[in-house]
């Protein structure tokens, strides 16, 4: 996610975040599309022939086609919205239920003096494993690279239990079961002092955040329908080639021509891109 000052007028002109350099990939060449156009209908013997207007049967055809593709071009950015905000979501709350548990855990502490020890011994671990299950549930659902997510030292923690997590897949579920372990074995020697009625809504907030992991990464694993892409971009790079180029070129200054291309182009593709970009939040 792009951090911006939304008050600040030079924030909307960065290339970083923007899908503008993209957009314009294809706006700039069918401008030159639409100037080269332009030169040969004015300077040709079928000049007359292009120049005359549409008939009716064109007109509602081309009309069709560009309904299409807008909504084509909607549909997709109104599910990338979805999922961009879906995911944020999802990951906000598992943030917060997970906070929630571990607060609890640490609030549940003994307070006698001769379980002090095991109490500091408990929270030390508790802290570690739960920077290991959030940095991993986001690595196992973000594309970023695994240096986004850093986590607590490791020092003091069993080195053949992380050994088995380096090489297990699932990893952010090991950490899990470990989490889960360590308040079982801690509440039967005392060290969490609290009836397991109320002790059991911990065990509850960490399911609650792992199902919404879960439902994170399907987000992040499922992609928009290929069929859907594939149509949406055929006819958006036809639209920009021939069509926009020509009816521009026609009737036409050349100077209103290239203008008009290169919004229109500009404008559809930066629509294109934008979905393309938030459709993946992670």
């Amino acid at each position: 996610m792009i951090e911006y000052d939304a008050d600040g007028a030079a924030e909307y002109l960065r290339c970083r975040g923007s899908v503008a350099p993209k957009a314009l990939r294809w706006a700039v060449p069918c401008t030159m599309l639409a100037v080269l156009f332009h030169y040969a209908i004015h300077n040709s013997s079928i000049a007359a022939s292009l120049l005359s207007a549409p008939s009716s049967s064109e007109t509602g055809a081309w009309s069709m086609f560009t309904y299409v593709l807008g909504f084509l071009l909607v549909f997709r950015a109104q599910l990338a919205y979805s999922r961009y905000w879906e995911g944020l979501t999802l990951l906000e709350r598992t943030c917060g239920v997970w906070l929630n548990g571990c607060s609890n855990l640490i609030a549940f502490c003994s307070v006698k003096p001769d379980k002090q020890q095991q109490v500091d011994d408990f929270q030390y671990l508790l802290s570690r494993y739960m920077s290991l299950l959030m940095s991993y549930s986001m690595r196992d659902v973000s594309k970023l690279s695994p240096e986004f997510f850093p986590v607590l030292s490791m020092e003091g923690l069993d080195p053949d239990s992380l050994d088995y997590l380096e090489e297990t897949s699932a990893k952010q579920n090991v950490v899990l079961q470990w989490v889960q372990r360590l308040v079982v074995d801690n509440a039967r020697i005392g060290v969490i002092d609290i009836a397991p009625p109320i002790l059991s809504r911990v065990f509850q907030e960490f399911s609650i955040g792992i199902v919404q992991v879960i439902d994170a990464r399907k987000i992040s694993n499922t992609p928009y329908p290929f069929a859907f892409a594939q149509v949406a971009w055929i006819m958006l790079a036809f639209f920009s080639i021939i069509p926009v180029p020509m009816l521009c070129a026609v009737g036409m200054h050349i100077y209103k021509a290239a203008t008009y291309t290169f919004f229109i182009v500009f404008i559809f593709w930066s629509l294109h891109y934008i979905a393309v970009e938030i459709e993946m939040p992670f």
